[in-house]
């Protein structure tokens, strides 16, 4: 009597035994060719037991902080010799370590997708890591690290120009989501984020704006390269008790530095100035100069943020 024909899995029970997603799963398949499932007549993949098994090996030595391009090629043998040898190096497990795993492997399924050009799998994993994961360990460990490792890339040459314009633009797509889904009450803080003129680069106040809709802010996000004028107007029609910059370049402007001053002799005087962003240690002598707080992080942010919601300023308007 011959053998029964091998089990076949559909995506959604393949996604569910591995604990990947779908998309992280196709990621790994078209960039890594981690698995090589059959399809249906009508292009649906199909996953047998051994390729179940296999992603789950590859899941584990991601989860022991490989990259997935560094195992991918290792044959089922060899992995679970890796997973033997790392078995006894690893702390129990708890729930901080699931979501470090689980955000390595979104990570590496985002960069995989930017490199393949592909929009819509790169989307589908920001968003489904977004609903997965805690606010914080999302922006710490997925969205900082991607565009980080986009932007060293682009300047080693070897990330296409095209492909960090798609990549960025997604991004961006994805933390104006991110943003607006916070429910925030109407009494709540606020602050207003953006770049001042001159400061062309706006992602990373994007990850600022994120950060603090994410931890109970109410946000106003301008975008980039505002005047020190409009700023202060911004800050004062939205009724703001903080002003957040992102500097990345370029790094020590006598205009930047100059647009800085005016800001700060313009803002109200309860309202706090706080700056970040790769370039924001070239001005660190005006922001001591003008009382400013430099945030060296999107963590260092959001603990000040933290701060500011429990022991609040008091945010009486000036008298002139």
């Amino acid at each position: 009597m011959p053998d029964s024909a091998p089990a076949l899995h559909s995506v959604r029970v393949a996604s569910r035994r591995t604990g990947l997603s779908p998309d992280l799963l196709r990621a790994w398949e078209k960039r890594y060719h981690a698995v090589a499932p059959t399809r249906t007549a009508g292009g649906q993949r199909n996953y047998s037991d051994a390729d179940i098994e296999r992603l789950k090996l590859l899941a584990q030595a991601v989860a022991a902080g490989r990259q997935i391009g560094q195992v991918a090629g290792l044959s089922e043998t060899e992995l679970r010799a890796l997973a033997a040898a790392d078995a006894p190096h690893l702390a129990p497990p708890d729930p901080a370590d699931a979501n470090e795993a689980v955000a390595t492997a979104f990570l590496s399924g985002a960069l995989a997708a930017a490199e393949e050009f592909d929009a819509s799998t790169l989307e589908a994993i920001l968003r489904t890591a977004a609903l997965r994961l805690p606010s914080d360990q999302v922006l710490d460990r997925v969205f900082g690290p991607l565009l980080l490792a986009i932007g060293t890339r682009w300047h080693e040459g070897t990330f296409p120009p095209a492909n960090g314009h798609l990549a960025t633009t997604v991004i961006r797509r994805v933390l104006n989501w991110m943003t607006d889904f916070p429910l925030v009450p109407d009494n709540a803080p606020r602050i207003v984020v953006g770049t001042p003129a001159f400061q062309m680069h706006d992602l990373g106040a994007m990850l600022a704006a994120t950060a603090a809709a994410s931890n109970g802010w109410r946000v106003t996000f301008l975008g980039a390269s505002l005047p020190a004028p409009e700023l202060i107007r911004a800050a004062r029609m939205a009724n703001a008790d903080a002003v957040a910059l992102s500097i990345v370049h370029p790094t020590d402007d006598l205009r930047v530095a100059s647009e800085l001053r005016a800001l700060r002799a313009g803002l109200p005087g309860h309202v706090a100035l706080v700056v970040g962003g790769a370039g924001a240690r070239s001005y660190a002598g005006v922001l001591d100069e003008i009382g400013a707080q430099r945030l060296p992080s999107i963590a260092a942010l959001r603990s000040w943020l933290r701060q500011r919601l429990e022991k609040p300023v008091d945010t009486s308007p000036d008298v002139p």
